[in-house]
């Protein structure tokens, strides 16, 4: 089971050089020591509004199966989905 968050609320991602997320702040909680499953990326509307994220599909050590995303126009973080 998948559940979509509503607004894409920002959360905290740290980094390694490379832009790879290594642990994910998540309502006050700190994920340590994320494992990624898949990323890819998605430009789109560069005749409107442009978009261009950098998705991530993480594993959490304790189990937290979300994909979270990089809007590389803004420079910030949301959380996009949460899976069961």
């Amino acid at each position: 089971m998948t559940r979509l968050v509503a607004g894409h609320p920002l959360v905290q991602v740290e980094t390694d050089a490379d832009g790879t997320p290594l642990r994910l702040r998540l309502d006050g909680v700190t994920h340590g020591e994320v494992g990624i499953c898949n990323r890819w990326r998605v430009d789109d509307d560069w005749w409107r509004t442009p978009l261009a994220r950098a998705y991530f599909k993480l594993v959490t050590r304790d189990g937290l199966l979300c994909t979270v995303y990089l809007d590389e126009l803004r420079g910030t973080w949301h959380l996009e989905r949460i899976f069961d």
